[in-house]
């Protein structure tokens, strides 16, 4: 079919009609999404943000420092192995925060990915040499869940607010 005869109705809208829905958060959390470049001087300041977002789960200070950590882990990850550096290419970063209760920060780098069930503990003596596997052990140690989409190319860091046993103050 020649090109002039084409329909409007069948051609898609520039900015690609393929984006999903934006889903609203529920009532009470907020979802904040944006993009960092894939430089490793893009990490900081991406970290600083998170935070900055994450402030109304009411995490307690160490909860914060390990989610900062655990974050800065997977954004490298992303820019470095998911994007090689490629300075023309973005990191995908999504925080959804619930007020008092959890943040979830999902990185996204749209990379060919990697099974991280093969990743293997770097602390095993037979490892401790070897390159490789410590950021996502870090992760893994630092936030309460870490989950990984099939691809491999997006990770999901969750940190829930720890309630303060009898007695105690909450943050």
């Amino acid at each position: 079919m020649p090109r002039a005869s084409r329909s409007s109705a069948s051609r898609r809208p520039r900015g690609g009609a393929r984006r999903k829905q934006q889903r609203k958060p529920a009532a009470g959390k907020r979802l904040v999404r944006f993009r960092m470049a894939s430089r490793r001087d893009a990490v900081a300041p991406t970290v600083e943000r998170v935070l900055s977002e994450a402030v109304a789960a009411g995490l307690s200070t160490e909860q914060r420092d390990n989610l900062a950590v655990a974050v800065a882990e997977a954004l490298s990850n992303a820019a470095v192995h998911g994007k090689r550096l490629h300075t023309a290419r973005s990191v995908r970063v999504m925080v959804l925060v619930t007020p008092r209760e959890c943040v979830v920060v999902e990185v996204t780098d749209f990379g060919p990915g990697f099974d991280s069930s093969q990743v293997g503990d770097p602390t095993h003596p037979a490892r401790v040499l070897m390159p490789g596997g410590r950021g996502i052990f870090l992760m893994r140690q630092l936030v309460d869940r870490v989950e990984y989409n099939e691809a491999g190319n997006r990770v999901r860091l969750t940190v829930e607010r720890r309630r303060a046993g009898p007695g105690k103050a909450t943050a």
